[in-house]
């Protein structure tokens, strides 16, 4: 199995993997929030921003060093079990440090950041949680790197199904005392499903047997910090901001006048029930960004800038594809998603509204990747925090008058911002070649052309037979095949696209025919 079939063989496995989670996932939202309500939603999910804060600075960098420092050891076939042991010890005492800062801080960022004394006890469990989180990321860098992502999805899920069974079962135990103690069932799940994710890594780390053991890869503490220290102060500068950015958000709609539950009934609306919804698709681009770093990172220390390039493009012209192609379901679906996940018509307006940065998101996160590899996570710190520092200045400047419409405007503004820092300083270090007219405009009319085609003919054949969940999955599949079909009729998706996915597929057996070999690909590599 050549390069290219190993890279869409562990991207499809990660990719199904983050599909299952993220529908039991979404799943699971309904049923929270059908117990919990808006309200409580929003609690909870004021309580995970100062929590994501404490797990990014709590990881200090170490998931994508310890990808980097394994990829460069498998590269020169070298035994990378000392550096993961250590790069774990670092996550512990990174992890450690931050769960004492989060223990001791509870009650202050419960009552004065998130304005809820509810929230000091489900802070404090969370706190034990942070060592088995950051360590978790290290062994996932690791499996990542010398891709072994097959094991490491079986221990996702394995997770997911675990703080899903602790949850429903002291739901009902707690929930009935109140919303504060729904909570604590939710965060008392978190706590043993990442204590149990870590040791079921940690066995599977210590049975991965090398290929190498002789030739030991040298470790420099020196060389993880050059790769963790601007990831970690990059992402921690940000998630510090997007933390205030998030407690403002609340306080920002009381402040125009809403009471402070439908303050938090319009937060858990937006965060908790439409932005699962709207990243539910990326789980593919999310899986395929991860793989993406340690291929370019390898292909850039041998200065490969012919081969980056071509997978530069590859990968680009599939995200835009797809992304359109989402965000034209999702905004012509929208109240039929809305009724079918929540019983509600609640989020059919933010989906709607929100739709459109679909294509800016999902790129982003490509880009994001691309970057990373290509050992400029310094450039993405920059952005990212002046992304989150905008955020936060016209958070506090327009939610006040504008409510939510000034937070919607907010979150195009962001998007776009980072987007388009990140897309510039791609094309500035390398090779980037996408063409506006077949890469982005022309997806763009298939995908408001393909599902409003599909919603005019199950009008007029009668709506009544798509009402329920069957019919919206099969105007959904006829929607993407004639996107797709409208693709290929106007010159966006070549017969070269489709050979090359079969040949990375290995597939060439199954499709042999005159113009089999007839794949346009440089000097003869796929992705190498």
């Amino acid at each position: 199995m050549d390069n290219a079939q190993k890279i869409l063989k562990n991207t499809l496995l990660l990719t199904a993997a983050s599909f299952l989670m993220q529908t039991v996932g979404v799943s699971f939202n309904v049923w929270l929030s059908a117990r919990l309500g808006e309200s409580g939603i929003g609690l909870f999910q004021l309580i995970m921003t100062v929590y994501n804060l404490a797990v990014t600075l709590g990881g200090g960098g170490v998931r994508l060093a310890s990808t980097r420092l394994a990829v460069e050891g498998e590269a020169k076939q070298e035994n990378t079990r000392r550096t993961v042991r250590r790069c774990i010890r670092y996550a512990l005492l990174t992890g450690s440090l931050a769960a004492v800062l989060l223990f001791a801080a509870a009650p202050i960022a419960a009552q004065y950041w998130l304005a809820d004394v509810r929230a000091t006890l489900p802070l404090k469990i969370l706190a034990l949680s942070l060592p088995f989180v950051a360590m978790s990321s290290a062994m996932n860098g690791y499996f990542t790197a010398v891709k072994k992502v097959g094991r490491y999805s079986a221990v996702r899920i394995a997770e997911q199904a675990v703080k899903i069974a602790i949850v429903m079962l002291l739901m009902g135990r707690l929930l009935p005392k109140g919303e504060s103690y729904g909570c604590i069932a939710i965060v008392l799940g978190i706590l043993f499903s990442e204590g149990f994710s870590f040791l079921l890594l940690y066995v599977l780390y210590n049975i991965e047997k090398q290929k190498y053991s002789t030739n030991i890869q040298k470790f420099t503490l020196r060389k993880l910090l050059h790769i963790a220290v601007p990831d970690v102060t990059g992402a921690g500068a940000r998630s510090i901001l997007l933390t205030i950015e998030h407690l403002l958000i609340p306080r920002g709609f009381r402040r125009s006048g809403v009471s402070a539950e439908s303050a938090l009934a319009v937060y858990g609306n937006i965060h908790g029930m439409v932005f699962p919804l709207l990243l539910y698709p990326s789980a593919i681009l999310t899986s395929l960004s991860g793989l993406l770093i340690p291929e370019i990172a390898g292909r850039h220390a041998l200065g490969l800038e012919k081969q980056i390039a071509y997978m530069q493009r590859r990968v680009l012209r599939m995200t835009l594809f797809f992304a359109f192609g989402t965000a034209g379901i999702v905004y012509t679906f929208a109240q039929s998603l809305s009724m079918a996940v929540y019983q509600s018509d609640k989020c059919t307006f933010y989906l709607q509204i929100l739709a459109p940065l679909i294509p800016v998101m999902y790129c982003d996160m490509t880009v994001d990747g691309l970057l990373k590899g290509l050992d400029e996570q310094r450039a993405s710190m920059r952005y990212n925090i002046l992304d989150s520092g905008l955020c936060v200045v016209l958070v506090y400047i327009l939610l006040p008058r504008f409510a939510v419409k000034g937070y919607i405007f907010i979150l195009f503004l962001s998007e776009i911002i980072n987007f388009f820092l990140s897309m510039r300083r791609l094309c500035k270090v390398s090779i980037v070649e996408l063409k506006l007219s077949e890469d982005v405009f022309l997806p763009l009319c298939c995908c408001v052309c393909a599902p409003v085609f599909v919603r005019f003919f199950t009008v007029q054949i009668g709506s009544v037979y798509f009402a329920n969940i069957w019919g919206l999955t099969v105007k959904i599949i006829v929607s993407l095949c004639l996107y797709l079909l409208f693709l290929y009729g106007f010159g966006g998706l070549r017969m070269e696209d489709v050979h090359w996915f079969i040949k990375t597929c290995g597939l060439t057996h199954i499709f042999r025919h005159k113009s089999a070999n007839k794949i346009l690909v440089p000097h003869g590599f796929l992705w190498d």
